[in-house]
């Protein structure tokens, strides 16, 4: 899958094709939201004082009435697991001059997408 921009916002879609598969551990510079556009995947955060919270996140789907995305915080390491078959999820963020001020489009910073 590719990435792109829309608007003032910057979307990386990933695809799990197998329950259990992840995406390691990491962090980001700024805080982004995760969007489950189809299946199930748990969010696993490790805040800066040692504390682990871990939470599902489903698509949104009538016999689901909890969330379909998660806001990662900047600097919170996370990793993010498929908990069904062919999952995939959407990480959408703004885009950043190297000031860390939001952009209304993309500004070649490359750190700002890390």
């Amino acid at each position: 899958m590719t990435e792109w921009a829309s608007g003032n916002i910057y979307i990386r879609p990933s695809r799990m094709l197998a329950k259990g598969e992840a995406v390691p551990g990491h962090t980001h510079n700024f805080d982004h939201t995760t969007i489950v556009y189809h299946g199930a995947v748990m969010i696993r955060g490790e805040l800066s004082n040692g504390t682990v919270i871990e939470r599902e996140f489903k698509s949104p789907r009538p016999d689901y009435g909890g969330p379909s995305h998660a806001l990662i915080k900047a600097d919170v390491k996370h990793t993010i697991t498929a908990t069904e078959d062919g999952t995939i999820f959407w990480c959408v963020y703004a885009h950043r001059n190297p000031q860390g001020e939001v952009w209304q489009n993309y500004t070649g910073w490359a750190e700002a997408y890390s």
